[in-house]
């Protein structure tokens, strides 16, 4: 397992030149293709679904599996024109502004969240399940302080199951993770929790995937003067 940090699980100066490189972004790519292609068989009468009645056919899981798709595209892109380290530091970002407008307007109805304790029951309980379609499996505080968030089916890794070999499905699966990890981010920012968060994920036990949420003390999130 690794812990994902720009630079990890990767090496210095990854392109799409490089061979491994080119056959994880593809592998990520035609995963994401394959789930997006099979709910869309759903949709449109094919077989094994022609008995569905309309109400009754998964319309959710097509804005999922083109989510899936999305993610995918933008890790190609952004791994073939920047690299790998710049790519997972703009995953991140997209996802800390994206998680942080879900939130905002999620709870913007809600009663003031005045404790970490109070913000991460919130997240676990309500947003998780809005944003990956399930609820987590567990959460707990380690000796630290910080909150481990266990996912052992983690729905945004699933297409990268099942396929490739090890070394490959690491790297792309440490890239994809970094959306999830900067949407957390974001979400725990709109709550007023400032912190780091990494995820630990290994291609031996996807889509399993832990995130740890590691608070900043109070004078690490104050303003430099």
């Amino acid at each position: 397992s690794s812990s994902l940090s720009p630079g990890d699980s990767a090496r210095p100066g990854a392109c799409a030149g490089d061979g491994v490189t080119s056959r994880a972004i593809g592998l990520s790519v035609a995963s994401a293709r394959r789930s997006c292609v099979a709910a869309h068989v759903g949709r449109t009468g094919g077989a094994g679904s022609a008995m569905l009645e309309p109400e009754a056919r998964p319309e959710r899981e097509v804005a999922e599996s083109a989510m899936l798709f999305l993610q995918a595209e933008m890790a190609r892109s952004l791994w073939e024109r920047n690299g790998f380290d710049a790519a997972t530091a703009q995953m991140d970002a997209i996802g800390f502004d994206a998680g942080a407008r879900f939130v905002a307007r999620q709870s913007v109805l809600k009663f003031p969240l005045m404790t970490l304790l109070n913000a991460m029951k919130y997240l676990c309980k309500d947003v998780w399940p809005m944003l990956f379609r399930k609820p987590v499996d567990r959460l707990q505080v380690d000796k630290v302080g910080n909150y481990v968030i266990q996912d052992r089916s983690f729905r945004w890794l699933e297409p990268l199951t099942g396929g490739g070999r090890d070394a490959e499905v690491q790297e792309i699966a440490t890239l994809h993770v970094a959306l999830p990890v900067g949407v957390i981010r974001g979400a725990l920012h709109a709550l007023g929790v400032e912190c780091t968060v990494v995820a630990d994920v290994s291609a031996a036990t996807l889509p399993t995937c832990h995130f740890k949420v590691m608070p900043w003390k109070a004078e690490e999130s104050k303003e430099p003067a």
